[in-house]
């Protein structure tokens, strides 16, 4: 029993430490903001650099600066070629113009991307192997 002792210990202690990692929070969108390089009629050109999570489909808005952030449209992306993309104004409070941002929220990671997940992983795999050593 005495030397069981130290090893619950040490289950205890990895528990209460995977339980104090802190988790981030899921309302906190994460969204990047594009330049607008070309307005026309119906559509928009914005430069996407090297964001390549930017897909056809994507909903985005368009926000100007100068006031605060407000919104001034709402957009889809039609094309996405190199480095710029095309998108279709769905809606529009506003005249549009090029020195309006377009932003769009970033699509979440797959589970198995995100760090808590190996976490989670290691230590049930830590807990799980110091308990079946308790009670050999």
């Amino acid at each position: 029993m005495a030397r069981r002792l130290p090893t619950l210990h040490l289950i205890a202690a990895l528990a209460l430490a995977g339980a104090a990692t802190p988790l981030a929070a899921e309302a906190q969108a994460v969204a990047a903001r594009f330049t607008i390089a070309t307005v026309r009629d119906s559509t928009i050109v914005f430069v996407i650099g090297d964001h390549r999570w930017v897909k056809v489909g994507m909903e985005g808005r368009a926000l100007d600066p100068a006031r605060s952030d407000e919104m001034v449209a709402q957009f889809r992306v039609l094309i996405v070629e190199s480095d710029r993309a095309e998108a279709l104004i769905t809606g529009q409070t506003r005249r549009l113009i090029d020195a309006h941002v377009a932003v769009i929220d970033r699509p979440p990671r797959p589970f198995w991307r995100q760090a808590m997940f190996w976490v989670g992983s290691l230590t049930g795999l830590i807990v799980g192997a110091a308990a079946g050593a308790a009670l050999l």
